[in-house]
């Protein structure tokens, strides 16, 4: 059984001008995500670390990023298999100019890269040399026992093509395709060859999955490639985000210093958050987002408001809002118990027939 580690997409050097005062901060936090890769990579034993892409956010990363990068590389004593992304392309790699460490393999061109002490070969599939993947991907009967390939492109997806055809990594015959492109992790498994993205080791955009992983693969000959998840990055969404997005009702509440002060406390430097805000307004004062959301942002690494609240009690302008209010009065009076209930029913529906969101 041979054990590798799979990462991509590590984008050192980015300068996440997005996130503002906090970028500082999270460039740190991408360092340390790229040497946790290597720390969990020899605390499970893995043999070989595979780094599918994209390690350099541009070709132009700062001397000190590239050398970052190498001295961990080196320390680790792996075997590390580098290929370009398209932020790093071949031509231009930053490691082109570079002294590199003798466990350092950097395969700029779709080649095979064979590890006799590992019975392991490796396929290297580049980012910008596709026409020259499809004659490359395939299994080798006289070569290694493990075979499996490395390649930076995307897979497709909802209104694209892609330059990664499913049916070419099921015809490939290979125990395990490492892919990178994509920032987050996903699996697309082609007949018997395993085939996943590894997603970067930190957050890049704050719309991947989080908290960020690598994947340790266990390869036996024969046998189907076992993937694990590990988490290596430190940003994460506040507890209870669903698919990213928190919602948080706001009709309990009456001022907006108490909404600020309740949002401030699931907040961390690591904090991504997307929070909907939903219900209907019931303070005096406007529910200035804007404000809210300025307040907030210092308190978190990223921020997002979704308005999809009842800002005020709406009068009806129509003459079917009328009729809604009017119904509404109507079964109030007969049902004074549920009178509430019929009211906030009219509102809800003049609010979303003016082209609200609940």
């Amino acid at each position: 059984m041979l054990r590798i580690a799979h990462t991509a997409d590590v984008h050192l050097g980015r300068a996440f001008g997005y996130l503002g005062e906090a970028a500082q901060a999270h460039q740190e936090r991408l360092k340390r995500a790229f040497q946790r890769v290597f720390a969990e990579a020899q605390a499970r034993e893995c043999r070989a670390v595979l780094i599918a892409g994209d390690l350099f956010d541009s070709p132009r990363a700062g001397r000190s990023w590239i050398e970052f990068a190498l001295a961990v590389i080196a320390e680790s004593r792996l075997p590390v298999i580098v290929i370009p992304g398209n932020h790093d392309p071949a031509e231009q790699h930053p490691f082109r100019e570079s002294r590199l460490p003798a466990n350092l393999h950097f395969l700029p061109e779709t080649a095979r890269l064979r590890l006799d002490e590992l019975e392991l070969e490796i396929v290297a599939c580049p980012a910008g040399d596709g026409a020259h993947w499809q004659a490359a991907l395939r299994r080798d009967p006289h070569g290694a026992p493990l075979q499996i390939a490395l390649m930076h492109g995307s897979m497709p997806s909802a209104g694209g093509e892609g330059d990664i055809q499913p049916a070419r990594i099921a015809e490939s015959g290979m125990d395990y395709v490492a892919l990178g492109d994509w920032h987050s992790p996903q699996e697309w498994t082609q007949g018997r060859t395993v085939c996943y993205y590894s997603g970067a080791p930190e957050m890049i955009m704050p719309r991947q999955q989080l908290p960020a992983v690598m994947l340790i693969v266990e390869l036996a000959q024969g046998q189907l490639a076992r993937v694990e998840r590990v988490v290596t990055g430190e940003a994460r969404y506040p507890d209870g985000a669903q698919n990213g997005v928190l919602l948080w009702d706001i009709a309990r509440y009456e001022a907006m210093r108490t909404l600020l002060t309740d949002l401030r406390e699931i907040l961390t430097p690591e904090t991504v958050a997307v929070v909907r805000l939903t219900g209907r307004w019931r303070g005096e004062e406007p529910l200035n987002v804007q404000l809210l959301a300025e307040n907030l942002q210092p308190h978190c690494l990223w921020l997002e408001l979704e308005s999809a609240f009842q800002p005020e009690l709406l009068q009806p302008h129509t003459p079917f809002e009328e009729m809604l209010t009017a119904l509404a009065q109507e079964r109030a009076e007969r049902e004074p118990e549920q009178a509430s209930l019929y009211y906030e029913a009219a509102q809800t529906a003049i609010y979303l027939l003016r082209g609200g969101r609940l």
